[in-house]
């Protein structure tokens, strides 16, 4: 992404998911606790953009441009994120005490933790241009005394020019002697697979014992990592704004290559796999969630 931009990618992730939390017919598909807080910090940071989700025209414009591009795209977006909270929620039981949100985005899994974990420690990471966004509408919001967001402790870096283990060192809140859950949602896509192996192996190198959530893109039929089907006009958007798709891997070789790097695949899964079946738009294939542990 560019330098002195919020991430594009990340807006429009919460514009889709309010969307469909906004639009009756798709009533309960998404988790009131994400449509409240996601709600509340779109209206604060794109006022115009929020109220705009509550409309049906712009709705229906919206599912229509999506219908040619992406289809399916929105109820993934859902349904990755209800697939990656179930994963937190028994990495928590497992011992995990410590999240690390990388590349957190517009995402307010931290603000819902805050509220659901008190002991929990929440530390949130992104490029220091989206950040800002986030933090300034979570504050004239009210979300961070609402949502017990004061309790999350914001940390602004680019990850591809600083180490990871680094950054963290550097964060008093952090403790590297407790078991910590790493999440990248929507990241490493943007990474070289040669980045994505050094990240993880930084993550061992900052805390004792780890635990990784991560979603990656499958190889499709051209050799290029991608969603199924593949869109010619969003590849060439996301080229001209920077956040072109790097790297993927297909799903029989990710046990592997965790292993490989000291971490053991305990679950990996689809977003159609957790589809209700009246939902209108089934989710796009090619992306998969996956949850993995230090050994």
């Amino acid at each position: 992404m560019k330098t002195d931009q919020a991430s594009n990618t990340a807006l429009i992730v919460a514009a889709g998911v309010q969307m469909l939390a906004r639009d009756p017919a798709y009533a309960g598909l998404v988790p009131a606790a994400i449509a409240t807080h996601g709600q509340r910090l779109l209206r604060a940071s794109h006022p115009r953009l929020s109220s705009l989700t509550a409309r049906h025209w712009f709705r229906s414009l919206a599912y229509t441009a999506a219908k040619f591009t992406l289809p399916g795209i929105l109820p993934h977006y859902v349904l990755r994120k209800i697939f990656i909270r179930k994963y937190v929620a028994r990495s928590i039981t497992a011992g995990s005490r410590q999240i690390v949100l990388l590349g957190a985005g517009y995402d307010t899994l931290c603000m819902e933790l805050a509220t659901q974990y008190p002991d929990l420690k929440l530390i949130e990471i992104d490029h220091p241009a989206t950040q800002a966004v986030k933090r300034a509408a979570a504050g004239a919001s009210g979300a961070a005394v609402a949502a017990g967001a004061h309790r999350i402790h914001y940390i602004a870096a680019e990850l591809g020019k600083q180490k990871l283990n680094e950054v963290l060192s550097n964060c008093k809140a952090f403790n590297p002697d407790i078991k910590t859950l790493f999440i990248a949602e929507g990241l490493l896509m943007y990474l070289t697979s040669d980045d994505i192996a050094s990240l993880l192996k930084q993550m061992q190198m900052a805390a004792t014992k780890t635990a990784l959530v991560f979603t990656w893109m499958e190889i499709q039929a051209n050799g290029q990592p991608n969603f199924r089907p593949a869109s010619k006009i969003i590849d060439f958007l996301l080229k001209k704004k920077a956040e072109p798709f790097l790297s993927g891997m297909p799903q029989d070789q990710v046990p592997a290559f965790l292993k490989q790097l000291g971490y053991a695949m305990q679950d990996l899964k689809e977003s159609a796999s957790i589809c209700p079946q009246d939902c209108r738009i089934k989710p796009i294939a090619g992306e998969y969630i996956c949850m993995a542990q230090s050994t």
